[in-house]
């Protein structure tokens, strides 16, 4: 919320004005920023002023004025009016829909006069816009090009639902390269720091989140702060994800993967800015080095015409070799330890160190540069050991506190084997169920707010809990975990994962789904050893499917670990 701004208020109660107007009519007389800037209205709020303005068009035109005001960030902005922009125009495009019946409907047919309404409006100038000449807004905060030139004016041919959809983007574009842009930029150019025969070894464990997970994930974190309880976790004994990093005496980047047993030849930056697709194994390794400084840097006095160039200046070609020794898709934070160990890898050949909240923040933009969007937690998850319980305040750079917790009521091998990993063999990618909560959350979705904030409250439960050695309490509060995790996303949970759930619960102080859920691995907190022994029966004996499995782990002692060999 805009604080001293706007007062905190119900929709239906603090809106009535003092010449008596209806709620509906005092809503459509509070537009763009004045409407968004109240964090209690929500997209609903939105669409039912929109439903109360006497003409339609002129609303949405100033509306959407507003919206471009708010797309010029400021060194002086607060982290809610830096996203403000990403808000109002995310809000809009859920709003439209809810307004009108019949979303396939062509907007010029629905609005046959919001193209006058916008050339009106933008002819008055939009309220906010800076003045020429004025330096302070920052590029990266700019409506990003698109439909009609300014990224926000439909084609009339679209759909109500095609328009929606494209404002939508153009909220999580702007959040992402908000959050990009506020890394550092890199002043030197790469170059190999190794001795010839030397490769540099980084290594980390896997993370299991147990309670604040999604008040870690942006905007939310930067507007609210986040905290979250999570533990580093050997698999098997050993680290899971581990990259190798070697100069090689071609001009080229060389990608390996020994898990997938592939292989990418990188020679140009067109091959190394590729995007390609989130699933793709190597996007990010090609991020890493994009943040890492091999990518072209136009306004750097070392920049090079190409990836030869920049490759001859490092000293040589580079090859990376990855390996994540755990099954893709099981909600351990793979992905994002998995960046880290790059960007830490990498920067120790080019003979930096990062410091801890340096490396969180740059994975938390290699996350935002691939489009998945991901928070904090699972990169400090993984790159610190142990059990943890881990905080921000408000900020668009977030701070990290770290305050270590005895693991023995999590580690196996000091509860009697009560707590285990049970891998459910079902795959899912986080990236849609990340965009849809953050959606809400932009939207100020009733339940959602309630349910991120009560998420936030539960890591003080869990850690009292975690200090007076309760396992049942702390099983109990891993249920309500699971419960508030599929109360902000229903498909958190499948048929499958209830079905299995209901074979075991009778052992089960509690369980959840790690990460995002909708499959991965399953954390289960057992009523006793016995117990765990026989759910270790039930599904050893009869598998939900050929890939489910346990796997032994315990709370790693070691968190991320780079060293040159």
């Amino acid at each position: 919320m805009l604080r001293g701004r706007h007062p905190r208020t119900s929709f239906r109660r603090g809106l009535r004005t003092g010449n008596g107007q209806r709620p509906l009519e005092a809503v459509a007389a509070r537009r763009g920023k004045r409407l968004c800037g109240n964090a209690c209205l929500s997209a609903a709020d939105v669409a039912q002023a929109l439903s109360a303005a006497a003409a339609p068009e002129t609303w949405i035109a100033e509306f959407l004025a507003e919206a471009r005001a708010q797309s010029y960030c400021h060194e002086s902005d607060s982290v809610e009016e830096t996203f403000l922009f990403s808000r109002m125009v995310h809000s809009l495009g859920t709003a439209l829909p809810l307004w009108s019946n019949d979303a396939a409907v062509p907007v010029g047919v629905l609005l046959p006069r919001l193209s006058e309404a916008l050339r009106r409006v933008d002819a008055a100038g939009a309220p906010g816009d800076p003045a020429p000449g004025d330096n302070t807004a920052s590029s990266a905060c700019r409506v990003p090009a698109g439909h009609g030139g300014s990224g926000l004016e439909p084609d009339p041919q679209a759909s109500l639902a095609q328009w929606a959809a494209h404002l939508h983007a153009l909220g999580f574009e702007h959040l992402r390269s908000r959050i990009v842009a506020s890394g550092p930029q890199l002043s030197e150019p790469p170059i190999n720091r190794l001795r010839g025969d030397e490769l540099v070894w980084g290594q980390a464990p896997a993370r299991v989140d147990f309670a604040g997970g999604w008040t870690d994930t942006p905007p939310f974190s930067l507007e609210q702060g986040g905290q979250v309880l999570n533990a580093a976790v050997q698999l098997k004994g050993q680290m899971p994800v581990q990259v190798f990093a070697r100069a090689i005496p071609e001009l080229l980047i060389c990608c390996r993967s020994i898990d997938r047993a592939t292989r990418l030849e990188i020679r140009s930056w067109e091959q190394l800015l590729d995007p390609g697709e989130t699933h793709d194994e190597f996007a990010l390794a090609r991020g890493a080095l994009a943040l890492s400084g091999f990518a072209p840097v136009p306004e750097a006095s070392w920049a090079a015409a190409s990836l030869a160039e920049t490759l001859k200046r490092f000293g040589g070609g580079l090859e990376l070799t990855a390996l994540a020794a755990i099954p893709k898709g099981s909600g351990l934070g793979t992905s994002s330890i998995m960046g880290a160990v790059y960007l830490a890898t990498i920067f120790r050949v080019l003979g930096r160190q990062l410091s801890r909240n340096e490396l969180f923040n740059a994975v938390l933009r290699l996350e935002q540069i691939m489009t998945t969007g991901g928070g904090w937690q699972d990169q400090v998850g993984g790159v610190i050991e142990g059990l943890k319980r881990i905080s921000t305040p408000p900020g668009l750079i977030p701070a990290t506190t770290i305050v270590p917790l005895c693991g023995d009521l999590v580690d196996p091998r000091r509860n009697g084997g009560q707590t285990m990993l049970y891998y459910t063999g079902i795959t899912r990618l986080a990236k849609n169920i990340l965009q849809q909560v953050v959606g809400r959350w932009l939207d100020r979705e009733r339940e959602t707010v309630a349910t991120l904030h009560h998420i936030h409250r539960l890591v003080d439960d869990m850690n009292a809990a975690i200090a007076d050695g309760d396992l049942s309490e702390f099983g109990r509060l891993i249920a309500t975990a699971w419960q508030l995790n599929n109360r902000l996303d229903p498909n958190s949970t499948t048929p499958e994962i209830d079905l299995l759930l209901g074979r075991i619960e009778r052992h089960l102080h509690g369980a959840k789904l790690l990460g995002a859920g909708g499959g991965g691995f399953l954390f289960l907190v057992c009523k006793s050893s016995a117990d765990a022994e026989r759910v270790r029966h039930i599904l050893e004996t009869d598998p939900p499917n050929p890939r489910a499995r346990f796997f032994d782990y315990d709370v790693s002692p070691r968190g991320l670990t780079v060293t040159v060999c």
